[in-house]
């Protein structure tokens, strides 16, 4: 049995941590360091508590923790494997609460910003709905799944002793301020055309066994690579490209993510993602350098449809110029005229498919918008230099 494929399929059902504990110390130690706010707080988040616990539990309950904060973790043992599941709460956070925990175990308030950035990255979950789900899939792997009891475990029993006097102390927030950093470095990259750096950048993350969805996979992102995509799509959107570029590239990575059948692919398509995206702004920077807003969006206009039969009026209502006058600076800025400018997107679109493809000449005329063939090898050996048959036999040559 694929216990892994398992703990996967409740790690994406349930969108929090899920570990497999086999009897690896450093396992226990890795959640504490992670998860554990506060050990007064948490006692039996402990590595040293957790492994007692476990060590001891019956192989048909599902023991919950519940801790001083309210903080939960569940864990159970299936096909002689022990599983945790969360840290996830049970009720949404309160300030009036926390404070009054801070109180009783006299805290001082320095700790409540830190406690609410915990609590608040925590999944909400009731308990019904986690057991309902691990059963669900307990069946699903085992049809004869027996059922199981539940048990909560409130904390442990201690004696009595004089409370301990905290002394306020300096809290550390560099893992937010990292976030926060990593999160703008990469706007910056998209909105400026870095491809090279982005690439550099992924390197490195690689490099460091943090790849971009590792990055996303904190618990304050619900969805990481929705997230990661708006971020990029409104950095690209800052850089003035066009949004139906924009949608096109982040809408194909949607459809190929959905499809992906491994985390390899989902980090592949994220990547080539936010490749395709910085290249686009990039070439868009290029090509607006030496543009003036109105012309820049004349020549999107003209990107999405050189295809079309375009009327210089439709050009002159989005310009809001006249005719003459926006005939005379389309020429003065792009050095083309409009003719000339459309003539060249499409034979730059058939000289790729005469190279890419075995279409004939007449459907690739067609395609880019010339419905008379003859008149489409005039103007693409004005353009290339060669008919579009020479063009083709010169790829071979």
């Amino acid at each position: 049995m694929d216990l892994e494929l398992f703990r996967k399929l409740l790690h994406n059902l349930l969108n929090t941590e899920v570990m497999i504990y086999d009897n690896d110390i450093q396992v226990l130690s890795t959640f504490e360091d992670t998860y554990c706010f506060q050990k007064t707080l948490q006692p039996m988040f402990t590595a040293d508590s957790l492994f007692y616990l476990l060590n001891s539990m019956h192989s048909t309950t599902f023991y919950e923790i519940v801790d001083k904060l309210d903080v939960c973790l569940i864990f159970f043992q299936f096909k002689q494997k022990i599983f945790l599941i969360g840290p996830y709460v049970r009720t949404e956070y309160s300030d009036e609460k926390m404070q009054n925990i801070l109180i009783e175990n006299k805290m001082p308030a320095s700790y409540a910003t830190s406690l609410r950035l915990y609590y608040t990255a925590l999944p909400l979950f009731a308990i019904s709905q986690i057991q309902h789900i691990i059963t669900a899939c307990m069946i699903s792997f085992d049809p004869l799944f027996p059922g199981y009891s539940y048990r909560k475990l409130l904390g442990f029993q201690e004696e009595p002793k004089e409370p301990k006097i905290y002394q306020q102390e300096s809290i550390d927030y560099s893992k937010i301020y990292q976030r926060y950093h990593i999160e703008n470095h990469l706007l910056k990259l998209i909105e400026k055309g870095e491809v090279e750096n982005i690439i550099q950048a992924y390197d490195k993350m690689q490099d460091e066994s943090a790849s971009l969805i590792d990055l996303f996979s904190s618990p304050v992102y619900q969805s990481p690579i929705s997230i990661l995509r708006a971020l990029a799509r409104k950095a690209a959107e800052q850089s003035g490209l066009s949004i139906i570029t924009i949608d096109q590239i982040t809408q194909k990575s949607v459809q190929r993510f959905s499809g992906a059948d491994t985390i390899e692919k989902q980090r592949q398509y994220c990547y080539e993602m936010l490749i395709e995206l910085t290249a686009a702004v990039r070439d868009h920077l290029i090509n607006a350098s030496n543009y003036s807003p109105v012309i820049i969006k004349i020549v999107e206009y003209l990107s999405l449809n050189y295809t079309q039969n375009i009327s210089i009026h439709a050009l002159c209502k989005i310009s809001d110029y006249s005719p003459s006058h926006l005939t005379k600076i389309f020429k003065h800025e792009t050095g083309l005229t409009i003719t000339q400018y459309i003539a060249n997107l499409r034979c730059r679109q058939a000289t790729e498919m005469l190279r890419e493809t075995n279409l004939p000449i007449q459907e690739i005329s067609n395609y880019v918008g010339y419905t008379d063939n003859n008149y489409f090898v005039k103007v693409f050996k004005k353009v290339i230099g060669k008919t579009p048959s020479q063009y083709r036999t010169s790829l071979h040559t």
